[in-house]
Order: C-alpha cells, then structure tokens, then sequence
C-alpha cells in the first residue's frame, strides 16, 4: 500500500527523500510494536529483549562489561545500569566485578534469563520470518545492504557535521 494512502494522506508526498525516510521510520514502528505485541506476555520491554539477546548471542563467555552493553544498546550508561538494575531484580541478569578491577563491572545472564531469552527469541524469531516471508534472502540482503549504506551515510554526515569549520 502506497504510504499517501496507509496514511490517509490527502496528496502524495512531495519530496522523495523525505517519503523515504517516512517509510523506514513508519516501518520500524510498525515493527516495534509487533515486538512489543510478542514480548508483553513474556512481561519483557524491548530494551530488555535487547540485553539478554546480546548477552546470549553476542558476548564472550556469556558477559558483557556494562560500558559496552551501552555502547551496543545505543543508550546512554545512566540508562543501562537503571535497566540492568531492574533485570537484576527480576533475576534474569547478574552483576559480576571484572576479575583485576573491581570498579568494571559486567553482566551476567543468569539462567532464568536464559530459559526467557530462549522463549523470547523462538516467539520473536517466528514472527519476524513470518513478516518477511515475501522476500527473498536475495531482496532482504540487498535491503539490509541499502539501509547499510543510509546508515554509513548518515555517520559520515555527522561526523562531517562536528568537524571545526575553517
């Protein structure tokens, strides 16, 4: 469906670049709230969802320094440690000083985190193939590799945008 017309728009859209950008960000809350729609059952913020995948997929032995952990969530340290506090409540991570400098700290899934990562991910995983079952490997490769190249764009902007000008 044409975005004018998901919208309700009265005249289609102008400028190309920014109908663009209108559908990438129309999609990702289109998508955003089907993760939350998938993950609310399971009492799981998305932020959450986030922390314990990359703990189970993306750390090294099972830990993450918390710095990093921010890094990777794209959030600010304040937002983290007020996130892996709560996880740390809930009993789904751990805190665990880094061996050599008490100050670092890294997180720890746990094994209740684990058993609801695995649930989270089998349900979020079967929804997301199921969304993108339509296109081919092929068009999703080539679609990742388009949002790619925006995002490199975007980075090389702004880091342009912070140089001193002359």
């Amino acid at each position: 469906m044409p975005l004018q017309d998901e919208l309700d728009f009265l005249n289609p859209v102008a400028d190309l670049a920014h109908e663009t950008i209108m559908s990438i960000v129309l999609t990702g809350e289109m998508l955003a709230k089907e993760a939350d729609r998938i993950l609310k059952p399971l009492k799981l913020t998305q932020a959450q969802f986030n922390v314990l995948m990359l703990l189970r997929f993306q750390s090294e032995k099972g830990e993450v320094n918390q710095t990093r952990l921010g890094r990777m969530l794209l959030v600010n340290r304040s937002n983290v440690t007020g996130l892996v506090d709560r996880m740390e409540r809930d009993g789904w991570v751990m805190r665990v000083a880094e061996p050599g400098d008490r100050r670092v700290k890294k997180v720890r899934m746990t094994e209740v985190g684990r058993k609801l990562c695995d649930k989270a991910a089998k349900a979020y995983f079967e929804r997301v193939h199921e969304l993108v079952s339509s296109h081919s490997a092929q068009a999703q490769k080539d679609l990742c590799r388009r949002l790619d190249e925006i995002r490199s764009h975007i980075h090389e902007k702004a880091a342009h945008s912070l140089e001193p000008e002359a």
